[in-house]
């Protein structure tokens, strides 16, 4: 008897495909890494600001960079993700200049990308009210950049469970595609745990909801619906 993938290694088909594919992945990941990513020459920091790796010694998939001015900043990933959620309105480490938005969402695109791939993502904070500041930052970051600027992060923050528990019903009408997180945070067995697990839980799969889709405007406005209205 034959298995199956012995049979297929054999096919030249199956191997071109598979390396079409990796090869598309790859791309993907080092368009998102920016500028200097393969070819470190003319960067404006020699060594990683948290890590002090140099920089020709950078893991390329580790690697994220933007221009500022006419100057090319790279940084670790996990570092500079760790420092933009630091703020609402994120900046340069160096220089305090405010990120652009473009910067900001090649920014989220790379963290959704990693945790699809299952690759390392910086660890979150141990204590639970930090961990909600976190997430709720990141998610401040990304209304703002869809045009919703009048939102505060002090406002997302003090919602409490019961306005959680409102907004997870107002999504499960408005947001088919994410009908399934909706219906999971009402069963009893989430709704009735202590407030800070329930929120956690909450802001994590808001995340989800606004990263699932690389144009998830209408998703987001949807969010913001709910949130206003619980």
């Amino acid at each position: 008897m034959e298995i199956w993938k012995d049979v297929r290694d054999k096919d030249g088909r199956v191997v071109k495909c598979q390396a079409i594919a990796r090869g598309w992945l790859v791309r993907s990941h080092l368009r998102l890494a920016g500028p200097g990513v393969l070819n470190r020459k003319d960067l404006a920091n020699d060594e990683e600001l948290v890590t002090c790796e140099e920089s020709g010694r950078q893991y390329p998939f580790d690697y994220f960079a933007f221009i500022e001015g006419d100057k090319t900043w790279w940084f670790d990933f996990g570092s500079l993700w760790v420092w933009s959620l630091k703020s609402a309105e994120p900046s340069n480490p160096y220089t305090k200049v405010p990120l652009s938005k473009e910067t900001r969402i090649r920014l989220r695109e790379m963290w959704a990308m990693r945790g699809r791939r299952k690759l390392p993502i910086p660890a979150e904070p141990v204590v639970p009210q930090e961990r909600i500041n976190t997430r709720w930052t990141m998610l401040c970051q990304t209304f703002a950049d869809n045009g919703f600027t009048d939102v505060t992060l002090s406002q997302l923050t003090r919602l409490n469970k019961g306005s959680h528990i409102v907004m997870w019903s107002f999504i499960r009408d408005d947001i088919p595609s994410a009908r399934v997180y909706a219906t999971y945070m009402l069963e009893p067995r989430m709704v009735n745990r202590n407030s800070a697990t329930y929120i956690i839980n909450s802001v994590r799969l808001l995340m989800r909801i606004v990263t699932i889709k690389k144009e998830s405007y209408t998703d987001i406005f949807n969010v913001m619906s709910a949130i206003y209205r619980c």
